[in-house]
């Protein structure tokens, strides 16, 4: 912590003394003390945006493109119609000009009419010295670089790329550990909390949407189906299921543009899983797996009369040979006839 008594406060002209690209590292570095996730963007990648802010809670987001003037002069209507397009070239919830000096009135009408925050330079001094007591102008950038930093790893959660916003959180068990889910368009990530004491979360796994085959919905448990190469499943324990569900409604035109999940069961150790492109047999106890492509099935039929004889399902691949495979499911003339169709479609 600086000593405030030796340090000495914002004023117009240390901020007009900063290169631009630091101001924006104040600029955001003001943002996060203000609760909100703020990232400077690339330079070379901005697109005419120098900060990117998410205010994300309980599941309702909102995104907001920062542009940061470091002018003397007035900024006029042109430059607030300018970025103001912005909000409807990245379909955000508004954009922010942030300026050293004042705006217009003609600019302050057009702002008015395209959801445009303003912020001159008498205000954005009263925000830094309002939110930024232990940064002062003495200070580097790399030294307000460093603090945001370390507040980072202290309380890290998920990191938004451009264009990504988070679209839920849900309270969940992971493989016996409560953690909370979080879903963007982009990834899902499973964050663990460092307990009551500490502000530190930690991200213990990480989907990207894509990868998604499919869920299962049980009675109790939501499976999560995750590819492309090798099948794996994540079993999460919700405290609702319809939640989940709905949850992942929102993301499933991101995740079935590719191969998508047929049909799910679970019996005892097994895990049998059929998807438009193999049939996946799971031993959860080895974690062993067993895929059969399904352009190399060549017949499938159910044996078995039921009652004492249980009923089965009989795969026949095609490998060196024809290759029986017999398989436990919860119904195998369903599994047999869902078998055939998604060979018939592959």
């Amino acid at each position: 912590m600086i000593n405030m008594s030796s340090m000495s406060s914002w004023t117009l002209e240390h901020l007009l003394k900063m290169d631009p690209i630091d101001l924006e590292d104040l600029v955001a570095y003001l943002f996060n003390r203000m609760g909100y996730s703020a990232h400077r963007t690339q330079q070379s990648r901005d697109g005419g945006v120098d900060v990117e802010l998410m205010l994300e809670h309980f599941g309702i987001s909102h995104r907001w493109l920062v542009q940061v003037k470091r002018y003397s002069d007035a900024v006029g209507v042109k430059e607030v119609r300018e970025y103001g397009s912005l909000r409807y070239r990245d379909n955000v919830d508004g954009v922010i000009i942030v300026t050293t000096a004042t705006f217009t009135k003609e600019a302050c009408n057009e702002a008015a009419i395209h959801n445009v925050k303003l912020i001159e330079g008498p205000l954005l001094v009263s925000m830094l010295r309002h939110y930024c007591l232990d940064t002062g102008p003495r200070q580097t950038t790399g030294s307000v670089e460093n603090t945001l930093q370390k507040e980072d790893n202290s309380a890290a959660c998920t990191i938004l790329r451009h264009n990504e916003a988070i679209l839920a959180r849900e309270s969940v068990v992971l493989e016996g550990e409560k953690v909370t889910m979080v879903l963007t368009n982009r990834h899902i990530d499973f964050e663990r909390s460092g307990g009551m004491l500490s502000r530190k979360i930690e991200i213990v796994r990480r989907i990207d949407v894509k990868d998604i085959i499919g869920i299962h919905e049980g009675s109790r448990d939501v499976f999560i189906v995750v590819g492309p190469r090798v099948i794996t499943v994540l079993r999460i324990r919700p405290r609702n299921c319809g939640e989940i569900r709905q949850m992942f409604d929102r993301i499933r035109s991101d995740y079935m543009r590719g191969e998508s999940l047929l049909r799910f069961t679970r019996t005892g150790s097994h895990i049998i899983i059929l998807t438009s492109r193999r049939l996946v047999l799971l031993n959860v106890q080895d974690e062993s797996i067993k895929e059969i492509r399904l352009k190399d099935i060549v017949g499938s039929e159910v044996v078995g009369s039921g009652l004492f004889n249980k009923r089965r399902l009989v795969v026949m691949e095609s490998k060196d040979g024809i290759v029986r495979h017999q398989i436990d499911v919860d119904d195998a003339q369903i599994w047999n006839n869902a078998l055939k169709e998604g060979v018939r479609t592959a």
